[in-house]
């Protein structure tokens, strides 16, 4: 009976050695539309909140019309970043003024 015990501790004792729990962190990407966190504006935030609002305003007043100057197309683009307040010769300004470009370029 002793040795039963034994065994049955034993047999006990090294499968809960072998139960393993891992956590892991995983890191979900924004989505790849998220303008706001790609210029490096944290999600949740006060300045997150209001490049969102000032970029949803720059979206619905659409693309420009074909023929529309390159040079008021880059200057709108350069407004619309100031705006959602970054700032000028910062990596997230000009990866700001791009997407606003490619944005308001005519379809």
């Amino acid at each position: 009976m002793l040795g039963k015990l034994s065994l049955v501790i034993l047999v006990g004792a090294l499968a809960a050695a072998c139960s393993h729990t891992e956590t892991r962190t995983v890191v979900v990407p924004a989505a790849t539309d998220d303008s706001c966190a790609f210029y490096g504006y944290q999600p949740g935030t006060q300045s997150y909140a209001i490049c969102v609002e000032r970029e949803a305003a720059a979206r619905r007043r659409g693309r420009v019309v074909v023929g529309y100057a390159e040079a008021q197309l880059v200057l709108d683009s350069q407004d619309a970043c100031t705006s959602y307040g970054l700032m000028r010769g910062t990596p997230s300004y000009d990866r700001c003024v791009q997407r606003e470009i490619t944005y308001r370029r005519p379809g």
